[in-house]
């Protein structure tokens, strides 16, 4: 929580200076309180795209001071002329229940695999930059190394792999992941909501691993009858999302969202 607070105090630094120099009509907001408290307060219309409405990291006393966070978070929240929430529902307050905002593609499959040479079935691994998804690259990865099948093995972002599996392609970091993740066949991933609706959206077979304790993540995670534990039978899981079927979900919260900010920039 103190770490927390520090980071928040800086970035609330840089959006000053930020708002200072750019003096913008409105700012969008993926869930940094600090720069819509700076917008508050110099009054420039905000919008917060969120799929949280309050944490819960913590337990036993310091769970005291993050109800005291949420409230606050909250309060911001009340403030802005429109949170845009990427979940189907109704709309009541300043909340606008937008639906699952996923990118458009701007190729097939079909050219997105043949840029990527992906000619084998492809399992596409992706964990985020940090860290924190070290423990699912490496179990998945010795779980697909036991699959007796002719495979393209595909790591996106993440910490460096070891040499051994030096048949995985390793792309670092992309700003095209939802096109990948149309491309392949099984998508190995944390939990984070992003993913999964882009998985969603484009039929691709998946299998999604929580942080542990990460109750944002575990509570996605477990919408689609996945838990943390599931680690340990990820060659089976594997084995079952490879022969299933893809089933593509039509999604047009991207769209709606874009409607909704463009009627506050005029």
């Amino acid at each position: 929580m103190w770490n927390y607070y520090q980071y928040y105090k800086d970035c609330k630094n840089i959006s000053e200076k930020l708002l200072q120099k750019n003096k913008p009509d409105l700012v969008i907001s993926d869930e940094d309180f600090a720069s819509l408290t700076v917008a508050h307060n110099v009054k420039i219309p905000t919008v917060l795209i969120t799929d949280i409405f309050e944490t819960h990291f913590t337990k036993g006393i310091t769970s005291f001071i993050e109800k005291k966070m949420n409230k606050s978070m909250q309060g911001i929240m009340k403030k802005c002329d429109v949170v845009i929430f990427p979940e189907n529902g109704d709309d009541y307050d300043n909340i606008k229940m937008v639906g699952p905002i996923v990118r458009q593609t701007n190729y097939t499959r079909e050219e997105i695999r043949g840029e990527n040479s992906f000619e084998k079935k492809t399992i596409l691994i992706s964990v985020g930059g940090t860290s924190a998804g070290l423990f699912l690259i490496e179990k998945a990865l010795e779980s697909i190394l036991k699959i007796n099948q002719e495979l393209d093995i595909v790591l996106v972002s993440g910490p460096a792999i070891s040499k051994k599996y030096e048949n995985v392609k390793n792309l670092g970091f992309v700003d095209n992941l939802h096109e990948l993740i149309l491309a392949a066949d099984v998508i190995i991933s944390l939990a984070g909501k992003s993913t999964i609706d882009e998985a969603k959206a484009y039929g691709t077979p998946a299998i999604f691993i929580p942080i542990k304790g990460h109750f944002e993540q575990e509570d996605n995670a477990k919408k689609l009858g996945f838990v943390f534990e599931d680690i340990n039978r990820l060659h089976e899981l594997i084995l079952e999302k490879l022969e299933e079927k893809r089933i593509r979900v039509n999604t047009v919260g991207a769209k709606i969202a874009a409607e909704i900010i463009q009627k506050l920039t005029k």
